[in-house]
């Protein structure tokens, strides 16, 4: 890893993720574990002494998946498919699947299929997380979770071990956070790009490693803004298409809240760091932003987003729905109607790394600046 430039760390983790990961496991002798976002506990895949790595299949050219996913898979699932087609997940040496959605469910039983090598897991989310048994529930799911990948590693983790992962990604979670409110305040520096590329290298790579590296980064440089920046708040799963954010900075857009599976969603609640620690991740998955594939009382999911929108006082909201989630589509015209009685401009987009042109949605945010924030 290079030394002199501080960012160069985390983008090196990105330009060759899968040659770091075969490296890592080269030197170290351990498991490495991918688990398919959302809300995949990775500290418990951490405590059974394995590496967890994100797999996300968003921005992945696709040339084999489909022989095994219908046409109308998310890009997510399909790219992910494409990746270990490809060879580029064989130092995987087991996948955990969570049950997000329809899409996830049916990949869990493909991927199986294709990949019977692997140790394979699928992590039953409960899907009503307002059902009075859902936090014993998914207590259950965890600490079977936590006894299969023990089998994989050979390391049966405890209290100890589990309390111990726990501590280090609250201490990833609370630097990215403070890079995220870097982004606001000095986005000259911190461009959203720039503290993208740490939030995407964080789930690729060993999070000591990633902890170490954001320590050194230049926390206090000082630069003037020259941009006439206008803030939106971003509802979707994934930064899809890639690029998306470069564009935003180059418009003069600042999201100063997301909902973004690999965005600030994932780090704005850390897990208590007293007690059961199996218990703190389970009231940590509770406290997130639900995921758009849960059950949620509609009123209360209406509300909540409401209020979170004022709270950051963007502007207007920006839907990154993927192309072919139901989930995304189904719970949007609900959040839509309830921006427009409140004032709140919102533009839809349907992303996709597949017949998706970067020109048309550049001109569409284009527009959609220009309206809420005045002419560039």
């Amino acid at each position: 890893m290079s030394v002199g430039d501080p960012w160069q760390p985390f983008r090196e983790v990105l330009e060759t993720p899968w040659e770091h990961v075969r490296a890592w496991k080269a030197k170290t002798g351990r498991k490495v574990v991918g688990h398919l976002v959302p809300d995949v506990p990775e500290e418990i895949i951490h405590a059974a002494g394995a590496l967890p790595v994100a797999v996300e299949g968003a921005g992945i050219q696709i040339s084999r998946a489909q022989e095994h996913l219908p046409s109308y898979t998310c890009s997510h699932a399909m790219g992910a498919v494409e990746l270990a087609l490809l060879g580029n997940l064989d130092a995987l040496d087991g996948m955990v699947i969570p049950y997000a959605c329809d899409t996830t469910r049916n990949l869990f039983h493909v991927w199986s299929h294709c990949f019977p090598h692997m140790a394979n897991e699928f992590l039953r989310l409960p899907k009503r997380i307002d059902y009075p048994g859902a936090r014993s529930y998914l207590r259950s799911e965890f600490q079977r979770l936590m006894e299969a990948l023990g089998s994989v590693t050979g390391l049966r983790a405890g209290s100890e071990e589990l309390r111990a992962s726990t501590a280090l990604y609250n201490r990833s979670r609370e630097l990215l956070r403070k890079a995220y409110r870097k982004q606001i305040d000095m986005p000259a520096i911190w461009t959203m790009e720039r503290v993208r590329t740490l939030f995407a290298s964080a789930v690729k790579c060993a999070r000591e490693d990633h902890v170490a590296w954001m320590e050194r980064l230049p926390w206090n440089e000082q630069a003037p803004d020259s941009l006439d920046r206008v803030s939106v708040y971003v509802r979707g799963k994934v930064w899809d298409p890639p690029g998306l954010l470069d564009m935003f900075d180059r418009l003069g857009m600042l999201v100063v809240a997301d909902e973004i599976v690999t965005g600030f969603r994932g780090v704005e609640v850390d897990a208590a760091a007293n007690g059961d620690p199996l218990q703190a991740l389970v009231e940590r998955h509770f406290a997130m932003i639900p995921y758009t594939g849960y059950h949620v009382d509609p009123s209360g999911l209406v509300t909540g987003f409401l209020g979170r929108v004022r709270a950051s006082g963007a502007k207007g909201v920006l839907f990154l729905n993927p192309k072919f989630c139901e989930a995304a589509a189904f719970d949007t015209p609900d959040l839509q109607k309830a921006l427009e009685e409140a004032g709140i401009p919102s533009l839809v987009l349907e992303t996709s790394s597949r017949g998706v042109s970067m020109g048309q949605i550049s001109l569409r945010i284009e527009a959609f600046r220009e309206m809420i924030g005045g002419d560039l």
